[in-house]
């Protein structure tokens, strides 16, 4: 495959990855039973920071069967499943007797190449470019080995290699401390919403006492999946379809990824969610995320909606869920999937004081919401900012600009 290359200074030269990295080995760990292994997995992985953040101690016998590839100090591991994400890291630790996921490529420099300029090299949108043809499986985005070290390298002299990589330390090491600033801003009016919504409902159980769910509900029931045999249930679909993957941290369910025609409805095949009602994550890992709708719509078999009485204000009703998740994360059932049943749903708490009081909590909290919402606004656009900047810093270095 022809690649097109920009022009090197003198004394530079075009390499692939194959020329400047070593054969690494692969290791059995199930064969040393009792052997304590540091194991390195996508998990491990700060990809923000480009560090192994977490690796995990296991004995032998109980290493997964994915825990093959030797890794050592100043190893650059590259995830070769979802390239794109940039699960990259170089191995800045001594750790006994490391192991990772045959989920990494190991790259390991040989004499022409410094390891850490070996590493800033891989983590540049060039090399993203460059590998993007051979990545395949649409579900499941993933490069082999081979056709990652087919990546092209610009190679200079080890002295400039030494140049490049100190700048690039010195820069970059004070843009991530900025960008680290930045998030720490972000969690804070994170924090700030969080206690607004703990306090107000607080002050709420103490003047209204508490009750359950099943108490103030018209109706619950839970999503199903229409058969996806049938496209016409799906095509020309104009009617939000929700799933787990559609929750964010926004209260209102507005736009889903999938959508439902009219037929699904009319074959029995789907379920419709009024408006004001509370959809509620119940099975899976993002157990307790909750939003509500404002207009109809409807959901899979993941979801299960609430229909408050009259009494209760929908807005009130969701904050009050954001509120006890942590009753829900206790009350779930995780002999497989954590999931919390329509009868557990009806038996969670609930505080349900007249309409003026849930106003003024609502208008309270809403007031911190658009504060915060502001502010993570404004600092994750400084952010990408930040990251723009990054990647223009590592563009420029490998052209001998910096």
């Amino acid at each position: 495959m022809e690649q097109v290359l920009y022009k090197l200074p003198d004394g530079w030269e075009w390499q692939k990855l194959a020329d400047v990295v070593v054969k690494t080995e692969n290791l059995n760990p199930l064969k040393h039973a009792d052997q304590l292994w540091t194991y390195i997995d996508i998990s491990s992985v700060d990809r923000d920071r480009f560090a192994v953040t977490d690796p995990k101690e296991i004995l032998g016998k109980d290493a997964p069967s994915r825990a093959k590839k030797h890794v050592q100090l100043n190893d650059v591991i590259f995830a070769t499943t979802r390239p794109n994400l940039k699960n990259i890291a170089l191995v800045r630790d001594e750790y006994s007797s490391p192991v990772a996921s045959t989920g990494f490529c190991i790259l390991r420099a040989n004499k022409k190449v410094l390891p850490a300029y070996l590493f800033y090299f891989v983590t540049t949108d060039f090399v993203q470019a460059q590998i993007e043809p051979y990545v395949g499986g649409a579900s499941y985005p993933a490069i082999t080995d081979g056709n990652l070290k087919k990546a092209p390298i610009p190679i200079p002299s080890i002295e400039e290699q030494k140049r490049i990589v100190e700048k690039l330390d010195a820069l970059l090491t004070r843009i991530d401390t900025a960008i680290e600033h930045l998030q720490e801003s972000v969690a804070l009016a994170d924090a700030l919403y969080a206690s607004t919504i703990n306090e107000q409902m607080m002050q709420a159980i103490e003047l209204a006492g508490l009750s359950t769910v099943e108490k103030h509900i018209e109706q619950i029931q839970t999503g199903t999946t229409p058969p996806t045999k049938q496209p016409e249930f799906y095509e020309n679909g104009d009617i939000n379809w929700f799933a787990p993957s559609d929750f964010g941290d926004h209260d209102i369910l507005s736009d889903s990824n999938k959508k439902l025609s009219q037929k699904a409805f009319d074959a029995g095949k789907a379920r419709k969610f009024d408006a004001g009602t509370i959809m509620l994550v119940a099975i899976g890992a993002t157990i307790g995320k909750i939003g509500y709708l404002e207009q109809d719509a409807s959901s899979n078999q993941q979801i299960t909606g609430m229909k408050f009485n009259s009494d209760i204000i929908p807005r009130y009703a969701y904050y009050w869920f954001r509120f006890i998740k942590p009753e829900i994360l206790t009350n779930a059932s995780t002999a497989t999937l954590p999931i919390i049943n329509q009868k557990g749903i009806k038996a969670l708490s609930f505080c349900a004081p007249n309409r003026q009081l849930q106003e003024t909590i609502c208008k309270k909290i809403d007031e911190v919401s658009s504060f915060r919402n502001t502010v993570k606004a404004e600092l994750n656009e400084k952010v990408e900012l930040m990251r723009s900047l990054k990647a223009s810093i590592l563009d420029s270095a490998f052209k001998g600009e910096l």
